[in-house]
């Protein structure tokens, strides 16, 4: 009895339990601010990619109107080409003369003045 007593009277007395205690409420506080930190660094990162997820929205958004126009320009050149070679062809199986055909002549003229000025905007 006297032994459990003389450990209790050194635990008691050197405050040893106490100071144990104490460095468990400590380091739960201190994970807990380490936690808090870390939630607060991700939400702040979370916001930044959000915001630069934002941005790129609005410039794919452009694009894709850009992307939109330049098909309605490109599909309309297309059946313009297809309109001009089926109208050539018929020239061709025309019985006058190339060098009389007035479709053939007015295709000359037009290519002449495409070659003059070859960035000419229609």
């Amino acid at each position: 009895m006297e032994i459990i007593s003389l450990i209790l009277n050194f635990l008691l007395a050197s405050g040893l339990i106490g100071t144990l205690l104490f460095f468990r409420a400590k380091r739960r506080q201190e994970n807990a601010q380490a936690s808090g930190a870390e939630i607060h660094n991700t939400e702040q990162v979370v916001k930044i990619q959000a915001e630069h997820i934002g941005r790129l929205d609005g410039r794919v958004e452009k694009l894709e109107e850009k992307v939109d126009k330049l098909e309605i320009i490109i599909d309309k050149k297309d059946s313009e080409l297809d309109r001009r070679q089926t109208i050539i062809r018929q020239a061709y199986k025309c019985p006058t003369p190339n060098d009389q055909c007035p479709v053939l002549i007015m295709r000359a003229r037009l290519d002449k003045q495409v070659k003059e000025k070859p960035f000419n905007n229609q």
